[in-house]
């Protein structure tokens, strides 16, 4: 693919796509599209929507979009906590009692307006609740539009880790605006992207390429940037779920970085979103790809320039995590396997290693620490020379 030739930015167009699931959802991407939204609804039969989200994203975008939906169908409003605080089970369970004394049936639709985290509570509420009812999902950040909408994956977090709850539900059509990027901050719209640098780093060098040529490092762009860039990092993630849809063979591949990055989330206990922590956990995997003879130096390099001088994402690591703390935390995460530590690794820009036949590789945990204590120490050197200068 051409990743340089620009896409033609036309608000009010609606661009078809397919997340390529057993049960494909259709993608709809484009800019200022609210208008055609309920028409898109004329294609089912419902008694009811309720509509999720959180304060401050209805105030900006979602009272828009409900006005425009109750002109025409009951609709209720709903919000819930905001951030990572609403993805745990209290939150789940009184949401659930809640539609229930409210009158949901199997016939109503929920729908969730807002990022990732409201993305994973509606999902989840909606696979429970009389064993599966239908549900729509309107992302609003950068994260949401290119990266969690495009699986089927709904989950809560444990008191061990991240997402140690959930079920594979899909919904029946995502609705993408990129004009909802607008006032996505800075740090939200890094962690949308970072899942695209990530793609370009495990299966197309040739996007990585393009990525690291169009990047801003204070994170500011145009509508017609950001709707291009949307656009391509979302084609990237489809390029790898058209192998495997489940995300469990070949798109394994997706979690590169992500074993050390939850655990680094998990941490901080919402000190740092996730993108930044897999900006973290994919430089750590570098890190150990170079000490097992896989990429070169320069490779390694690549992963630190494009992360923290293209992307933006260069705070220094926390000073409360240590390498046994990130290590117990990665023992417990969603993505073991089994008793060994495992992880997604590079053979070369572009392409992972595969010699256990299931993309991921078996590590001497003795080895991993010693990467993640030499990781830490240069970052705490790099951090006093800068008080320094």
């Amino acid at each position: 693919m051409n990743w340089n030739q620009p896409l033609e930015f036309i608000p009010g167009k609606v661009i078809t796509l397919s997340t390529h699931l057993e049960k494909p959802s259709p993608f709809y991407f484009g800019y200022d599209i609210e208008k055609s939204f309920t028409a898109e609804l004329e294609k089912y039969s419902f008694d009811k929507i309720f509509f999720f989200t959180e304060p401050h994203l209805f105030a900006l975008y979602g009272k828009d979009l409900y006005l425009n939906i109750c002109e025409k169908y009951r609709c209720e409003l709903e919000f819930v906590p905001t951030g990572e605080s609403c993805k745990y089970f209290p939150v789940l369970e009184e949401t659930c009692e809640k539609l229930i004394e409210k009158g949901a049936s199997k016939k109503s639709i929920l729908l969730s307006f807002g990022g990732g985290t409201v993305g994973n509570i509606v999902g989840l509420v909606a696979g429970l609740i009389y064993r599966g009812i239908r549900f729509i999902e309107v992302p609003t950040s950068m994260t949401g539009q290119t990266d969690s909408t495009l699986s089927n994956k709904q989950a809560v977090n444990g008191k061990t880790g991240k997402n140690h709850f959930g079920v594979y539900h899909s919904p029946i059509f995502i609705w993408t605006d990129t004009k909802y990027l607008k006032t996505d901050p800075p740090t939200s719209r890094r962690s949308g992207i970072i899942e695209g640098v990530k793609n370009g780093f495990i299966s197309d060098a040739t996007f990585l390429d393009y990525l690291e040529a169009t990047l801003h490092q204070d994170a500011k762009y145009t509508d017609e940037e950001l709707y291009d860039l949307a656009y391509k990092i979302i084609l990237s993630k489809l390029e790898i779920l058209k192998r495997d849809p489940s995300e469990k063979t070949y798109g394994i591949i997706l979690e590169y970085g992500h074993t050390f990055g939850h655990g680094i989330e998990w941490l901080e206990k919402g000190k740092m979103s996730h993108g930044e922590a897999v900006s973290f956990g994919m430089k750590i995997a570098a890190e150990l790809c170079q000490e097992l003879g896989l990429i070169s130096q320069a490779d390694v390099d690549r992963h630190y320039h494009v992360i923290e001088n293209k992307l933006g994402f260069n705070n220094p690591f926390p000073k409360t995590i240590t390498a046994d703390k990130l290590m117990d935390a990665m023992i417990a995460d969603n993505k073991k396997t089994g008793r060994d530590l495992r992880f997604v690794l590079l053979e070369k820009i572009g392409q992972c290693d595969n010699r256990q036949g299931d993309y991921l590789v078996t590590v001497d945990p003795v080895l991993v620490k010693q990467v993640v204590e030499n990781f830490i120490q240069r970052q705490q050197v790099e951090q006093k020379t800068l008080v320094l200068a």
